[in-house]
């Protein structure tokens, strides 16, 4: 399962880099890929390139978020529509009688170039390839009519929804629209609206907003072992004290981080499972082998992006080598606190950032590697630190 946000997907890649030769030394194969926000895209791009080994997917992967740029999925900040609209969302802000805007941000672009990036007819080939093992992929939306996660897949049998988590299984062919409503965060990104399959058209947006990690879909899909990547930890942000008054940037970060507490609680509920199993509860199902890698803390991803913006885009200079990613650094006050880092690092598509994420996905795979497992690189009990 892959759980990203924004530019932060970057984050996953890395990690599979790591893992995927040590899967492929164990005759492992993905048979089941499911992401949520940017994970939906990784999950897209994974799928069309299911009948390559696994490493080679995830190198490829890499590459394509190193050639990311603002310009890729966002019009730019300076253009007179970019202008007006954010003239227009302030206004609406502050109660003005203005015309409403959809989102701050114009994902326009993004159309291009996710039909670019990814072969979307090669994911139906590699569905039915049976040399291909790839069973199924899905990628999570929210509605906006309902306020469930939609579940749109492609291949596998349909589960049935969940009514306790809120939850709808759509079979249907994936296409842009799908992964753009995965990743359309809230009031930054204006909402997608699907077509496909036609009974449940509709907006969506963000799949992290309900299901930031999305394990009870893999499982009700068939996974009999998962990998879960994520991209905020559960462990207190260390060295951060709030002396003053938060602003709306900080409550902003802190809301999209407290998707990182559902993670974590599902990874425990799986472990309480397994342990269960383990105790000979005929009814608690199967054991379920698990890989979990998050960052060491809440907020690392957001010192990363501080550091990036202040050693590149923070002069005077930078505004005139990258005017939007230097300005969307002073809308956001990027510098303030690893918190304003967080929200600046979901839009922050730099091959500078980007290359940091990848490092910091190798670096805590390869600290999963190295610790002590039940199955290694498996786990049944609950992760040590996450």
């Amino acid at each position: 399962m892959l759980a990203g946000g924004g530019a932060r997907g970057a984050y996953e890649m890395g990690v599979l880099s790591m893992l995927a030769p040590v899967l492929e030394e164990q005759g492992e194969r993905v048979e089941i890929i499911v992401g949520t926000s940017a994970g939906g895209l990784n999950a897209a791009y994974l799928a069309a390139n299911a009948h390559l080994p696994l490493s080679e997917a995830a190198a490829g992967g890499m590459e394509v978020w190193r050639g990311l740029r603002y310009r890729h999925a966002m019009r730019s900040l300076l253009s007179p529509a970019s202008l007006s609209r954010l003239v227009h969302f302030f206004a609406t802000c502050l109660g003005l009688p203005v015309r409403r805007v959809a989102s701050l941000l114009d994902t326009a672009p993004l159309r291009k170039t996710l039909n670019r990036l990814i072969d979307f007819e090669r994911i139906a080939d590699n569905v039915a390839d049976q040399a291909s093992p790839l069973r199924s992929v899905s990628v999570v939306a929210t509605s906006y009519e309902t306020g469930r996660s939609i579940v749109f897949h492609h291949g596998g049998d349909t589960p049935p929804a969940n009514e306790e988590r809120a939850i709808d299984y759509v079979a249907t062919h994936l296409d842009e629209a799908h992964v753009r409503a995965s990743a359309a965060i809230p009031v930054i990104f204006p909402g997608v609206e699907v077509t496909g399959p036609s009974s449940w058209w509709g907006w969506y947006g963000d799949g992290g907003a309900r299901l930031n990690a999305p394990l009870n879909p893999a499982l009700a899909l068939g996974a009999e072992r998962v990998i879960v990547i994520g991209l905020n930890s559960s462990v207190a942000a260390k060295d951060l004290s709030v002396t003053t008054r938060p602003d709306l940037f900080d409550g902003a970060s802190s809301l999209l981080s407290v998707l990182a507490d559902q993670l974590t609680a599902d990874v425990a509920t799986l472990t309480t499972i397994n342990e269960a199993v383990e105790h000979g509860n005929e009814g608690a199902g199967s054991r379920i082998p698990y890989i979990f890698v998050v960052p060491s803390d809440r907020l690392k991803i957001g010192r990363i992006a501080i550091d990036v913006y202040q050693r590149h885009y923070k002069s005077i200079r930078a505004i005139l080598r990258s005017p939007n990613l230097a300005l969307l650094g002073r809308i956001t006050d990027a510098a303030r606190n690893p918190r304003h880092g967080e929200l600046y690092s979901y839009l922050f598509l730099a091959r500078e950032f980007m290359d940091e994420l990848i490092e910091l996905g190798r670096t805590d795979a390869q600290r999963w590697l190295d610790s002590e497992h039940d199955e290694w690189p498996w786990r049944l009990g609950r992760p040590t630190e996450t």
